[in-house]
């Protein structure tokens, strides 16, 4: 072939993939109370201890088919064709060991990268990502979470709840936040975050305080990493609607508007979907506070980059947890 003509097609060849934005389908999934799905291993520890542990194998057996069939359904939704994230972001989760686990066995391996975060968690609900093979991680931020809050906590002396560091030590996030860039494998980079903010368990004025305190410094965080120009994703259960709910007003206002910000530099890209009635909390049959808390704020960078946001029900969604998972669709630079 003549040089000229190669010449030309490389040429054409190269303004092609210059100008070609990959799709990346990021989600947010709870899955709720995730640990408990890997029951069957402390029990079988358990069962070694007792002296007639032989009589114990019937209830093994049935610990053991209920975790399986509780990660069956996890699994199947998450691979299911009309969700199959690249990248899945998950709060409640479970341990390092646990996960590794699920991806190979449930999931067949097809996550490259499968990380638990530290978290200030007293209930072993940990965050985490799951990165499909591709796609590599440039940079890790997971400290946050020893964040010191600025309120001292002393309310929580009196709480019922299972001591975390983010109550003995007065931090100022319950669980994480932790963001890590990503680099596609067509060379774009972003940066891509988690959290699972304070719950509504025993919610009043401290505690939708808390969540606002939180919800602004996540703002912070993003607005930081999106400085040089870096789109920034970050998505989670943030454990509040859009608006004011029950005790905000005296609380400091709007969780959600707090993480969104009033600079202008991120948006809400999960508002139609909050502002149309939709929910991403199903409760299962109970509809008590079902609503839609899984929000993803992004970079005003990628305001013209959305490609679709949804919310996933299909499947065995309904009865894998009590959230059903959030897709967001992002386009690359070009």
């Amino acid at each position: 072939m003549d040089k000229h003509v190669i010449a030309a097609i490389v040429t054409c060849w190269a303004i092609g993939v210059a100008g070609w934005a990959e799709e990346i389908r990021i989600a947010t999934y709870n899955i709720e109370n995730w640990r408990t799905r890997f029951d069957v291993r402390e029990l079988v520890d358990w069962a070694k201890t007792q002296p007639k542990s032989e009589e114990l194998n019937s209830l093994i057996r049935a610990e053991r088919n209920q975790d399986d069939e509780d990660n069956w359904e996890i699994a199947e939704t998450i691979k299911h064709a009309k969700l199959n994230p690249d990248v899945l972001v998950f709060q409640e989760g479970c341990e390092q060991a646990d996960l590794d686990a699920f991806n190979k066995k449930w999931l067949g391996g097809i996550y490259a990268t499968a990380k638990v975060f530290p978290s200030n968690s007293g209930r072993g609900q940990t965050i985490g990502i799951l990165i499909k093979d591709g796609f590599k991680v440039v940079e890790t931020k997971d400290q946050y979470h020893k964040e010191i809050d600025t309120v001292a906590k002393d309310w929580l002396k009196e709480s019922e709840e299972e001591p975390s560091d983010a109550m003995t030590e007065n931090r100022l996030f319950a669980r994480g936040p932790a963001f890590v860039k990503i680099q596609t494998p067509g060379g774009y980079t972003f940066w891509l975050g988690t959290n699972h903010q304070k719950s509504k368990s025993g919610n009043d004025v401290n505690v939708s305080a808390w969540r606002f305190r939180e919800a602004k410094r996540t703002h912070q965080i993003i607005t930081e990493l999106a400085k040089d120009g870096t789109d920034v994703v970050f998505g989670g259960d943030m454990n509040d609607e859009l608006g004011i709910q029950e005790f905000e007003q005296q609380a400091g206002g709007d969780a959600t508007a707090a993480l969104v910000g009033t600079d202008g530099q991120t948006i809400l890209a999960t508002r139609a979907l909050a502002e149309s009635a939709e929910i991403s909390f199903g409760g299962y049959m109970r509809d008590r506070y079902r609503s839609f808390i899984d929000q993803f704020v992004v970079s005003k960078s990628l305001a013209d980059r959305i490609v679709s946001v949804s919310v996933f029900k299909e499947g065995l969604a309904p009865a894998a947890s009590d959230h059903y998972p959030v897709l967001l669709v992002i386009k690359s630079k070009n």
